[in-house]
């Protein structure tokens, strides 16, 4: 079986005890079933805090998984004082769970091939991304592929990365926005025709379309009030249990103690001016933000197991736009609690992580959330609108 991977996938390497987000800590780490029978038969390390009868006695079970039970301080228990495993320490690597070996790598597993990435919930992944200049991403070739349906879906993936991609955007339209903006359009009315086939994809990816799709757009009111308030009930509420459970709090707590102070009420017409000016800022992160959501766009769109339909494909689009929304209300929110002094590198990477992590679900859940939060889990055009705004 064929395995495809981005050009930047050999480039990681985990830094370890010099990772500023490890990721032992504040987050599920799961354990399969192979490592759990293993685990039964091997102690803990002498210098494990709490010393139990085996390695598996330290998992339990959490929203149907089963994790590492994390300490009062939401940490690994197996995780030192230099952030690194003490599990690695005194056995080697092959003695953790699939999770912690393969993280920050993803494998997708479809019957034809396989596709390897990195996760953007890995802050060594960022730092490689913004080394880049550009990024290439393969796709499998449409002989290998068993069916009419799964070829175009394919070729509708790498269309939408293109469209990403800044080196074919003009540099008057190249914000993440726009580019969401002009793809969310193009699959929802792909999704309306009768027949999706080539000669539909080659004419709404064209230029002349996409020219007229992005003067239309221009001529779109779109509040940014309104966008900034939608964004931020969105970010309220997906931070919701990881307030309750104490999660991500040194990053959660002083922007969502602002969104609850906005929400409440605020001068508008500052708030506006806060908004232009940050805007000015955020600009020098694009290109850093197009490698990411090019990312999810390859990792994301399409994946083994699901449903190979545009109907499904729009859905992870969502996903995506959801998180990319929250992750530049938070930086926004980051920015006026700094006094509104430009964004580190540190500051935006991190929240990408932060909010990658928080919104790491699993397709099923994914879908759950879309129906139990919207009318109609597939959005209208203008929704995408009202988050993405100009």
């Amino acid at each position: 079986m064929k395995c495809l991977q981005p050009d930047y996938y050999p480039l990681f390497h985990c830094i370890a005890g010099a990772c500023p987000i490890t990721c032992c800590q504040e987050w599920k780490i799961a354990v399969d079933d192979d490592t759990a029978r293993r685990w039964k038969k091997l102690a803990p390390p002498a210098d494990v805090e709490e010393q139990k009868k085996n390695l598996n006695a330290y998992t339990i079970h959490k929203d149907g998984e089963r994790v590492i039970g994390l300490t009062p301080e939401h940490k690994c228990p197996f995780l030192n004082s230099d952030k690194l495993c003490k599990l690695v320490c005194t056995y080697d690597d092959t003695v953790l769970s699939r999770t912690c070996q393969d993280f920050p790598r993803e494998i997708l597993k479809f019957r034809t091939h396989e596709e390897e990435s990195l996760m953007a919930a890995c802050p060594a992944v960022l730092d490689i991304w913004r080394e880049q200049e550009t990024l290439s991403f393969p796709s499998p070739a449409p002989e290998d592929l068993t069916s009419e349906q799964a070829r175009l879906l394919f070729r509708l993936r790498s269309a939408s990365i293109r469209l990403l991609d800044l080196s074919h955007r003009a540099p008057e339209n190249d914000t993440p926005e726009q580019a969401f903006l002009e793809l969310s359009y193009i699959l929802q009315e792909l999704n309306r025709t009768d027949t999706l086939d080539d000669a539909h994809i080659t004419e709404y990816f064209s230029d002349s379309s996409r020219a007229q799709l992005r003067d239309a757009i221009s001529n779109i009111d779109l509040p940014p009030l309104d966008t900034l308030d939608e964004c931020n009930e969105l970010l309220q509420d997906l931070a919701v249990n990881y307030r309750k459970e104490g999660l991500y709090s040194g990053y959660l707590e002083p922007i969502i103690q602002l969104a609850e102070e906005l929400s409440e009420g605020c001068d508008e017409e500052e708030l506006l001016r806060g908004w232009d000016a940050f805007q000015q800022d955020f600009t020098v992160w694009r290109p850093l933000l197009f490698h990411y959501l090019e990312n999810e766009l390859y990792s994301g769109l399409l994946l083994p197991g699901s449903d190979l339909t545009l109907t499904t494909l729009l859905l992870h689009l969502e996903w995506i736009i959801l998180t990319y929304a929250v992750i530049r209300h938070s930086l926004f929110l980051a920015w006026l609690q700094g006094g509104r002094q430009p964004l580190s590198y540190e500051t935006v990477r991190n929240y990408i992580v932060i909010l990658n992590r928080m919104t790491g679900y699993n397709e099923e859940d994914i879908f759950e959330y879309l129906e139990n939060s919207f009318e109609d889990p597939l959005w209208d055009w203008g929704y995408f609108a009202l988050i993405l705004g100009h």
